[in-house]
């Protein structure tokens, strides 16, 4: 299983968090993918 999404989906989550913490606009949909929510 390859985790390069992954990982670069906690990178993105991680400078999202460092500008606004109570920010998080992806959302992870188990076992299809990953979602951006509107800002």
């Amino acid at each position: 299983y390859d985790r390069t999404v992954d990982t670069h989906i906690k990178t993105l989550r991680a400078k999202l968090r460092a500008i606004n913490p109570d920010l998080s606009p992806i959302n992870t949909h188990r076992g299809m993918g990953y979602s951006l929510r509107g800002l």
